[in-house]
Order: structure tokens, then sequence, then C-alpha cells
């Protein structure tokens, strides 16, 4: 059993759905599981884990996180989950958008996703396999050249629509009317697919992934720098499509039709095993625990190495200092 202490850089100021969401649903997650094996506590004298759950708004290197009292006095027992696009993992813990150079597993693994804003329209839907569209996307094309490239598919069977310029402002500050009718033509457009395009963004990792295999659907994912999650039978609901063979995903995916709708079922199976509000919390902390035991020197930064050996990472550093003063008025190092 792991004591397990689990807060944010953000700790003990007021409440903000956006900023306390991971955290917040971590410990909901506590509550509902299933495992019993590790148990929440608040002292962190008591902690064999502190898990620091972020949205990135630590720093893109932990900044934050490592100027927090807790690391300062316990750095052995502290780790990093962290949902968002780019953060450099200086600290071990568990990464949504993990890349293969950066994985390592005395150090980091890769996570999942985990806001407080959540589409409540993705909800488990049985696959058929006789779903309108042969695939589909909706996301924004400009986040990476990948997606432009699917966006030049020219398939009356495979749905796309760009939701650059708007997607974002509807999610966080469109009226709640205006919200609910942009969600629930997100999740129609993958529900009514037998497959659901996966492309990396900003991150090497994608959101759409884990809502695909929540919603029961077969997977494509292109991504070539993603490192997959450990343990999850990924070949058994998901293709790998190279981002150079983006333009042979129709052909790909007609030679798998047939298949869809089991494929459907079982990412639904393993969504439910690895991220389900009923298992993702004890998860975590097993991930957290198999690190520490294959690191002696858990809970160590390697800032160090971040900085010295990965280019172009001094001059993001500097720029993340930068954004960090405008969003927090403070300097960390």
């Amino acid at each position: 059993m792991a004591n397990t202490l689990v807060t944010s850089s953000d700790s003990g100021v007021n409440f903000d759905p956006w900023k306390h969401s991971s955290s917040l649903l971590l410990r909901h997650s506590a509550e509902l599981d299933v495992f019993k094996e590790h148990r929440l506590v608040e002292d962190p004298e008591e902690a064999d884990i502190i898990l620091f759950a972020q949205m990135g708004d630590g720093g893109k290197f932990a900044e934050r996180v490592r100027a927090h009292p807790y690391y300062a006095r316990f750095p052995l027992k502290c780790f990093l989950f962290d949902s968002a696009d780019t953060v450099f993992p200086v600290m071990p813990g568990i990464y949504a958008s993990l890349t293969r150079e950066t994985y390592h597993p005395d150090h980091t693994r890769t996570g999942f996703y985990l806001y407080t804003i959540e589409n409540a329209f993705i909800t488990y839907q049985p696959p058929t396999g006789k779903e309108k569209h042969l695939a589909s996307f909706v996301g924004s094309s400009f986040t990476h050249p990948v997606r432009e490239k699917l966006f030049a598919l020219n398939r009356k069977d495979i749905f796309l629509k760009d939701t650059s310029g708007y997607s974002g402002t509807i999610t966080h500050h469109g009226d709640p009317a205006e919200r609910e009718r942009f969600w629930s033509e997100y999740a129609d457009s993958i529900g009514d697919a037998m497959f659901s395009l996966c492309p990396r963004g900003r991150g090497a990792g994608s959101i759409r992934l884990y809502e695909s295999m929540k919603m029961g659907r077969a997977c494509v994912i292109i991504s070539d720098a993603w490192q997959p999650n450990d343990g999850i039978d990924w070949n058994s609901f998901s293709i790998r499509v190279p981002e150079n063979d983006v333009t042979r995903i129709p052909e790909i995916l007609e030679k798998h039709a047939d298949r869809a709708a089991a494929m459907g079922v079982r990412a639904r199976a393993e969504w439910e095993k690895w991220f389900s509000e009923k298992v993702r919390f004890h998860r975590a902390v097993e991930l957290c625990l198999d690190i520490r035991q294959k690191r002696e020197a858990a809970g160590r930064s390697r800032l160090y190495y971040h900085l010295r050996y990965i280019p172009l990472n001094l001059r993001r550093y500097f720029s993340s200092k930068k954004d960090l003063y405008r969003n927090h008025g403070r300097i960390y190092w």
C-alpha cells in the first residue's frame, strides 16, 4: 500500500476548475477506486508518494512544482502528473504527451488526460460496423503539419471538419448552449464513424485517442513521436499510421473495415481497464511506484540533462520564465 498525497503547485489558493482539475479528478477517482490498494493522505510526512497533478501551469520545466515546499522537503517522494502538450520531463512522473525520445522507464511514463471541462457527450456507443463514415476527424488543422495532410484527403466516406479559430473559444468562453451544440456534434462525428482518426497536435499525444476509446471506436494513431502507454493491448483496437503515409489511410482502413466493430469493443474494454474513473488513481500510483522501484534516486530533477543535451531547450527554458512571470508575477527557476 502507498499513502499518496495528490496536490498541485496551486494548492492553498482559491479553487480554480482549470488549475485544480487534474488533482480534483484524481482524488475523485481515489474515492471510486476498485482496487483499494492505495489511499489518500493529507500529510506530506505520512505520504509515500506526493503526486503533483498539473495542467501545464507548473511551467514547461516544472518550475513552480520544484519551487513548492513539498518538493523542497521531500524531493524523493515527488512525482509529476501533467496533461499538457508541451512539458519537458525534468521531474519523474507521468506525461500525457510523452515522446519516444523522453521515455525512460526509471523516470517517465505515458499518462492520460484529465480535465474538469469534459465533453459530456463522449459516452459509450456500441459499434455496429455499419456507421455512416469509414473514418472521421474534427479538430484544428494548424497545430501540426500532419493534420494539414489529413484535411487534404478527398473522400466522401471520410468526415473531416476543421475547427481552427473557434473550438478553443467555444470550449472555454462559449455560452452553455453553444458549447453543448459543439460538443454534441464533435461526439457524433466519432460515433458515426467506424474508425476515429487521432493525429498528433501541438504535443505528440492526443486526447482524441482516449475519447475514442471511451466511446468504443477503433483508433487510428498518427504520431511518429508519441510513446504508447505501457501494458495496453494497442494492437487489438488501434492502427498506427506513419505521418508520411497519411495519404494511404483510406486503403489501410478499407482492409480492416470488417473488424472495426470488434476493435471498437476492445477499445472500450481497454479504456475501462486503464483509464476509467474507478481505476485511474490506482494506475497513476502504480506507475509512480514502478518508476521509484527502477531508480533509487527517483525524485531528482533532470533539468541539467534537458538544458545541456537537448537542442533549443535553453531558449525554451528562458521563454518559460517569461510566461511564468507574465502569469504569476514571479520568476521561477
